[in-house]
């Protein structure tokens, strides 16, 4: 008898120091595969504890609550463009209060405003950049062993393999390629859907075979 084809689920990581790890409780993912491990010392997932690996059955959306960086992707784009506007106010500002004390020649003022202002908007890029750059990988996972699934399309599972990485809106490329290389998996950009599905689609069903857990 074949075995059952593992079950597709999307998840995602921060990334550390020392790779990946999970976005909610920080366990490491060393490598592609993942078991799942329980501190209460029993066979993991289990219906009474909230252990498992866990990840959603379907694509995420921008701002998807289920996952934790891309429920604060929203606000953190909202930042991105107030942080912008503030740079561009302040370069205007600049223009606004150099330009009669050059034409006056009063070159120091405008030096020391020039100086100041500049401090002040290094600091807002920088943020901008920090934010522009978020430290977490969206990814798919393939399933295995026991698995439970919840009302709201959450799975927990025995057993995971990652089967390729999605770099988020405004990830690194660099990051998520060294991720992908270092993992053996392909990596996909965010905008990339149909083309990552259709790689998916070999590697695994849609929740063919999960058990039901109670909803969540």
């Amino acid at each position: 008898m074949a075995a059952p084809l593992p079950v597709l689920g999307f998840r995602e990581w921060v990334v550390g120091s020392r790779g990946l790890a999970g976005s909610i409780r920080g366990e490491p993912w060393p490598s592609a595969a993942a078991e799942a491990r329980c501190e209460a010392g029993h066979p993991a997932p289990a219906d009474e504890c909230h252990c498992g690996i866990y990840a959603i059955e379907s694509w995420p959306r921008l701002g998807d609550r289920r996952l934790y960086e891309e429920a604060a992707a929203p606000l953190r784009l909202t930042a991105q463009a107030l942080l912008t506007a503030v740079a561009l106010a302040g370069v205007a500002a600049l223009l606004f209060m150099d330009r009669p004390l050059i034409s006056r020649g009063s070159w120091v003022p405008a030096l020391v405003i020039a100086l100041a202002m500049m401090i002040g908007l290094a600091g807002v890029l920088a943020a901008d950049l920090a934010l522009m750059r978020p430290a977490y990988v969206l990814g798919a996972v393939l399933l295995t062993g026991r698995i439970l699934r919840y009302q709201n399309g959450v799975l927990r599972a025995e057993h995971a393999r990652i089967a390729c990485l999605v770099r988020p809106i405004g990830g690194s490329r660099r990051m998520t390629a060294s991720l992908a290389g270092r993992l053996g998996v392909p990596l996909f950009h965010w905008y990339e859907r149909a083309r990552a599905l259709n790689y998916l689609s070999e590697h695994g069903d849609h929740w063919p075979r999960a058990r039901r857990g109670s909803a969540q």
